[in-house]
């Protein structure tokens, strides 16, 4: 059992996990800490960390996916045996997973999550998707994205909020999102972590709004499609 963190990133489909997902590794990085982003985002296997993981890693990243190009939309992947022990590395690891009711399954292939002891579990939350568009759906959502296969350590930690029209993104828009999660998260009980916005609007924001941090993303996921 290691003393480090370890954080996990679901979502929806187009929820913006990955790109939460590597920002947060990035953050990480910029402030020297030995950080592993893992990919084990299996059900869009075309859609992956791969043709930007040399970036990623020329910034401080060490960066676990899937070696060659396999799969086709949800056709289906596999999962290799570095994939399945991403938590053996040294330092911290940010863990992004697939989308929908297998998305968090997805982590009981990890050797020793269990184990963790400080394991955080995010969910990323994009209003302007039908399935996380309103207070009940996002309710909703919260329990089927939990997966199918229940275990103690399989709960959400805290919920990123994520709502954006890719480059047509405004601030209206951030806060509209943010203010119906808000809700949400007050029945859920589980609280909002971070608000994630492009660095286009960055300007618009702080590094705090409403007492919740601000973080600020450097998008590279749309050159990550293959």
């Amino acid at each position: 059992m290691k003393d480090r963190i370890v954080e996990v990133y679901a979502g929806a489909y187009a929820s913006g996990k990955s790109e939460t997902a590597l920002n947060r590794a990035l953050q990480y990085a910029k402030i020297h800490k030995q950080i592993t982003l893992a990919d084990l985002d299996t059900v869009e296997p075309a859609y992956t960390l791969r043709p930007i993981a040399n970036e990623l890693e020329s910034r401080g990243v060490n960066v676990i996916t899937q070696p060659e190009y396999f799969g086709l939309g949800e056709a289906g992947s596999y999962i290799t045996p570095q994939q399945m022990n991403c938590l053996s590395v040294e330092g911290d690891v940010v863990i992004d997973v697939g989308y929908g009711a297998s998305g968090l399954d997805m982590l009981d292939i990890v050797n020793n999550i269990g184990l963790e002891k400080d394991l955080r579990i995010y969910l990323v939350v994009n209003t302007s998707k039908f399935e996380t568009s309103t207070v009940d759906n996002i309710v909703e959502y919260i329990t089927f994205s939990e997966g199918l296969e229940k275990r103690p350590w399989k709960k959400f930690t805290g919920m990123i909020s994520n709502t954006h029209f890719g480059d047509e993104t405004t601030k209206e828009d951030v806060i509209r999102g943010y203010s119906i999660l808000k809700k949400a998260s007050d029945i859920v009980n589980i609280p909002i972590k971070a608000i994630g916005i492009d660095k286009s609007i960055a300007q618009d924001f702080g590094l705090n709004y409403d007492g919740v941090e601000v973080w600020i993303y450097d998008r590279l996921m749309p050159h990550a499609f293959w």
